[in-house]
């Protein structure tokens, strides 16, 4: 079996077309949602670790309020403490729906992209494999 140069310099070209084609429509917009996602999720993190300082802060407050204060005071710590507690609980629930509802959206923008690049990847083929077979029968 020899080697013929056109069959290799034409699996090069056509290795190098796929190459391109797969960094503009694949592997850059794919970064770029990752990236996108990345923010998104570091700034649920953000949110959920400030509910969480919220929520300690108004437990030493409740600790505070223990430690002395007459029976009433320490009811109205009580009552301030779960009112922190339920803002804190609607924040952390809402901060897990947002991320929730950010990883569905990830999810749908990916299975979208992943159908139009098959789609885009499918016809190229096509196009390569009948450019192919017409140089090898030399139509």
């Amino acid at each position: 079996m020899t080697v013929q140069l056109p069959v290799v310099l034409w699996t090069v070209i056509c290795f190098c077309l796929l190459i391109v084609i797969l960094d503009r429509l694949l592997f850059r917009p794919m970064l770029a949602f990752m990236d996108r996602r990345e923010e998104k999720i570091r700034r649920a993190a953000e949110r959920r670790e400030a509910d969480e300082r919220a929520l300690r802060d108004a437990q030493e407050a409740l600790r505070q309020f223990r430690r002395g204060e007459a029976e009433h005071t320490e009811a109205l710590a009580r009552e301030t403490v779960d009112a922190a507690r339920r803002e804190a609980d609607a924040k952390i629930a809402e901060a897990a729906a947002q991320g929730a509802r950010a990883v569905e959206e990830c999810r749908a923008g990916l299975s979208a992209e992943a159908e139009t690049l098959a789609q885009q990847l499918d016809k190229r083929t096509e196009e390569l494999a009948r450019a192919y077979l017409s140089a090898l029968t030399g139509v």
